[in-house]
């Protein structure tokens, strides 16, 4: 029998990855901290993969990099994306999921697996051997972190996170707000109008409010898709109702709309969506109030910030996400440099691929470049400088034609359901 292969980390990418070797009938041990006291504004669900950010997973739509993303995970026969969809709420024609529900399934998944064990602790040095992938996300512990330096003799770079509010269904004014989707696309969020003198006391208040304060080595190094919605507005008013807010796709016109979309099954919780923030919690409650329906809106969860370590993946990894420093330590997840949650599990199931084509002396090559899988992994692993984090864009295809996604996306799903069958078989 084979020796148990350790994941440390149970995210997105420690989940997928256990996972994925799993199914091929290696033993696994899953090392994960969760719940832990110490994480309780962030997450500390006992379940596996829980989205501590938006509970937004993207788009669906192939034509979408997001949505050809999922679909090549899909050929893939990606575990975590199956209970995405087995959990997901109403969110248009994105995927976005009930949190704990997702999250208690990941878990129960690989706890029904007869060969993964579960440990709940923190991972040390003597959990990582040969053949150990590890996917700590950014919650990493200062152990793993520092292990990590001292095998690459590389400093971590980092980026600026933050969640967005949830506040309570019952406490919404539904007489100053209406129920529907852009163009007409279903009844899937609450919508809030403003008119222009709305907007900007809205505004006004949103850019004075007080706001947690950084380090001066953390300062601007936010992640651009998921920057903090004062920190957009200090752009100028055009980047709220251009953008998080703009009023389009709707029966009548409105000077700008704030959404907020299902964050749970039965729709009791909503999150505002793109307003991740690092506002003090009495500011957050304060500027909130002063959008139209939300007056005595009920905050069930506050925004808050959180810092993110990532390595200089092109000089750390080989292509097969391999230290090139320590022989049999694969790296996974937000850590390499990849951004997102479909973006954590693609690294996830490839490090699982990677490790299983190790154990039974097969090469790995990377995925064809003509996809959405093979494209990130390339940015990741092969940029010719230090990496900033990326998530799925068409930008990151070699041959690509923006008049002509459709058929794009076709011949990338074609591509990646060959190299996985090669690969696995």
């Amino acid at each position: 029998m084979e020796e148990r292969i350790n994941v440390i980390g149970g995210g997105f990418a420690g989940s997928e990855a256990a996972l994925t070797l799993s199914s091929f009938g290696l033993p696994v041990k899953i090392i994960e901290k969760r719940p832990d006291p110490s994480m309780s504004h962030f997450n500390n669900s006992s379940g596996f993969a829980y989205p501590v950010c938006s509970n937004s997973f993207k788009s669906v739509e192939i034509k979408n990099a997001h949505g050809l993303l999922k679909g090549e995970l899909s050929v893939m026969r990606s575990s975590v994306l199956k209970e995405a969809i087995k959990a997901k709420v109403k969110a248009g024609k994105a995927l976005a999921v009930d949190r704990d529900i997702f999250s208690a399934s990941v878990r129960k998944n690989a706890e029904n697996r007869k060969n993964i064990e579960l440990a709940k602790r923190d991972a040390g040095r003597e959990d990582i051997g040969e053949n150990t992938i590890i996917a700590t996300g950014p919650f990493s512990s200062d152990a793993i972190l520092n292990y990590i330096k001292e095998k690459t003799g590389k400093e971590f770079f980092h980026f600026i996170d933050s969640v967005s509010p949830i506040i309570s269904r019952e406490s919404i004014n539904f007489n100053k707000c209406f129920i529907a989707s852009r163009y007409n696309e279903g009844t899937d969020y609450v919508n809030c109008p403003m008119t222009r003198d709305e907007f900007d006391v809205f505004y006004d208040a949103l850019i004075n409010a007080e706001k947690v304060l950084f380090d001066d080595t953390d300062k601007e190094q936010f992640f651009s898709a998921c920057m903090p919605v004062e920190e957009v507005a200090l752009y100028g008013k055009r980047a709220l109702v251009f953008g998080i807010m703009k009023p389009i796709g709707f029966d009548k016109k409105y000077f700008a709309v704030v959404q907020l979309r299902n964050e749970n099954k039965n729709g009791t919780m909503l999150n505002i969506v793109g307003f991740q923030t690092r506002l003090k919690w009495g500011e957050q409650k304060r500027v909130i109030s002063m959008i139209p329906g939300l007056e005595n809106a009920k905050i069930m969860r506050y925004g808050v910030m959180h810092r993110n370590p990532y390595i200089d993946s092109p000089f750390c990894l080989g292509e097969n996400l391999e230290l090139k420093s320590e022989n049999g330590i694969f790296i996974a997840g937000q850590i390499t440099g990849s951004e997102g949650y479909m973006e954590a599990v693609l690294t996830g199931l490839y490090a699982g691929l990677s490790v299983y084509c190790k154990i039974k002396h097969k090469e790995i090559t990377l995925p064809p470049e003509t996809t959405m899988s093979g494209s990130l992994l390339r940015y990741i692993l092969r940029s010719e400088k230090p990496i900033s984090p990326m998530n799925a864009n068409f930008g990151l295809l070699k041959v690509y034609n923006k008049k002509d996604k459709i058929f794009f996306a076709k011949k990338a799903l074609r591509d990646i359901y060959e190299w996985y069958n090669e690969t696995t078989h």
